[in-house]
């Protein structure tokens, strides 16, 4: 990982380009509580990196290392959805 959180050679300007995004993505604080909504309910993750991405949020899963979909919460939390495999590029392109 950068110093900033984001896998090395990554930038937020090449997310921006890879995941064809309108608005700037930023870094959300790794302190946001997050949950993936499981066939067996809400499974609590510690992510390692959460990117917002013109309404959706990509999290990184440090235990999984998997990166997850999802959006915030009307509290400021992710509820994430569907999981897109350890390729960031990939993820983006899923957007």
């Amino acid at each position: 990982m950068d110093r900033d959180g984001l896998p090395v050679g990554w930038t937020l300007e090449r997310v921006r380009e890879v995941g064809q995004l309108r608005d700037a993505p930023y870094l959300l604080d790794r302190g946001t509580p997050v949950a993936l909504d499981t066939p067996a309910g809400l499974e609590v993750i510690d992510p390692s990196v959460l990117i917002e991405c013109g309404g959706l949020v990509l999290v990184l899963d440090s235990v999984e290392s998997e990166w997850l979909m999802g959006q915030r919460a009307d509290d400021g939390s992710v509820l994430c959805w569907s999981s897109y495999g350890a390729d960031l590029e990939f993820a983006l392109k899923s957007l």
